[in-house]
């Protein structure tokens, strides 16, 4: 029997399962009047990052990992917070400040200096064996990989937010992130990637990586009861600039020339200076009634039971390889439209089953739209294929045990210099660029 592998994951997320284990603050006085004015109020916590849980779920099996969570939460009421359950553990700490502004920017060696504190005085505890980062985008906790020596780091590619492409395709481009993730890539050694866009990223900035293949644990949705269809197409998720939601918008403007009546349901959080201008463009495309927006929903299955009101998902994502909610949409049985990135053709590999467009075609991208409205039965055999191969691709017990020979590979070859095997590398034949 192998010796059972001490793991610390440095990340964010939330559900429910944590929050009702620690102390957090009640809701905020100004959300508190909000509500009893009868005003519309932001619930101050919610589920995210459902991948981190997905993951988290199938550890609880492994009798032969130790499994540490070290992640930041909001609204703590003490600096930190560290319980057991289920065989994994978990070491909150209060944080409050994510982000800096451009202008008052000077450098990242005095930045989140009381959150890397926090993790230094967790792992100085544990003494892991091997420190796994997932997602380097995020500053405000994957800062703090910079201070682990003697440790080997594995470093777990959600996105790359040093794309070149960042600055087309999205609304903002933080310097602190950028710096602090082109940091990370040149410190670490040893990466996990999901996708030839990110792996190729990674090399530009870092030659000499060690690149893994590895795919997070998708959310499968709970059952969802069966509703009425009141939506054509649902888009869901972050809204904003890089999720290709003024694209659809476009695209929608088009389709309508042809269905009238046709209806887009837009699920998410959105800023409200970015919601504004959104509703200023659907009324100049003469839109208003066609579309119709819902909040995001702090517990994750409640979105996907509201979801399944629409026919369709139109997700015309720009910087995700393949995103989680093109899978979760695939799960739910919705026929999809999305963009044809680095990793989205894949989801074709065996079979047509999503419509893609080139980024930024939004002629193709309401074509295709039409091309679901206007044969059903080309629509139901998508939603088919589509299913059938992520059940098969996806599998979620398949992705955490690669995971954990990845971590294996990784210790091994820090401490000892053992090659890594070659099956367990990224394989660009198997993700070529399309």
């Amino acid at each position: 029997m192998e010796k059972k592998l001490k793991v610390v994951w440095i990340c964010h997320f939330s559900n429910n399962d944590v929050r009702a284990r620690l102390p957090l603050s009640q809701m905020k006085l100004k959300n508190r009047i909000k509500s009893l004015l009868g005003r519309k109020t932001q619930n101050q916590y919610f589920d995210f990052a459902p991948w981190i849980t997905n993951l988290i779920r199938e550890f609880e099996n492994f009798k032969d990992i130790e499994l540490h969570v070290v992640a930041p939460i909001k609204g703590l009421k003490q600096f930190t917070s560290e319980f057991e359950m289920r065989g994994i553990f978990y070491h909150f700490f209060k944080v409050r400040h994510t982000s800096v502004p451009n202008k008052f920017y000077l450098g990242i060696k005095t930045k989140f200096l009381l959150n890397r504190y926090f993790v230094k005085k967790f792992i100085n505890g544990i003494k892991p064996d091997i420190v796994n980062l997932i997602g380097t985008e995020n500053p405000y906790y994957s800062i703090t990989t910079l201070d682990i020596k003697n440790t080997p780091v594995y470093v777990s590619a959600q996105t790359v937010y040093t794309n070149p492409d960042r600055k087309k395709y999205s609304d903002s481009c933080i310097k602190l992130f950028w710096d602090v993730e082109m940091s990370i890539h040149k410190k670490e050694k040893y990466f996990g990637c999901h996708g030839r866009m990110h792996r190729d990223l990674l090399l530009n900035n870092n030659p000499n990586a060690i690149i893994f293949k590895m795919f997070f644990p998708m959310e499968k949705p709970q059952q969802v009861k069966q509703v009425l269809k009141i939506y054509d197409f649902v888009f869901f998720g972050g809204i904003v600039k890089k999720k290709g939601i003024e694209d659809l918008i476009e695209a929608l403007a088009i389709v309508k020339n042809e269905k009238s009546n046709v209806t887009l349901n837009i699920v998410g959080k959105c800023p409200e200076s970015y919601m504004n201008f959104l509703l200023n463009k659907i009324n100049e495309l003469d839109l208003s009634n066609n579309i119709v927006f819902t909040d995001y929903f702090p517990v994750h299955s409640d979105m996907h039971q509201h979801i399944v009101q629409s026919h369709f998902a139109v997700l015309p994502l720009k910087l995700d390889v393949i995103a989680s909610s093109v899978i979760e949409a695939i799960f739910l049985g919705l026929p999809l439209v999305t963009y044809k990135t680095s990793g989205t053709p894949y989801l074709n590999k065996n079979g047509e089953s999503v419509l893609l467009a080139n980024i930024g075609d939004i002629e193709m991208l309401a074509k295709q739209m039409l091309k679901l409205l206007n044969s059903p039965t080309l629509a139901k055999q998508l939603s088919k294929n589509a299913r059938s191969f992520v059940e098969k691709e996806f599998d979620n017990t398949n992705s955490a045990k690669r995971l954990v020979s990845n971590y294996r590979a990784v210790v091994e070859h820090y401490n000892n210099n053992t090659p890594i095997p070659e099956e367990q590398l990224f394989n660009i034949s198997e993700f070529p660029i399309y």
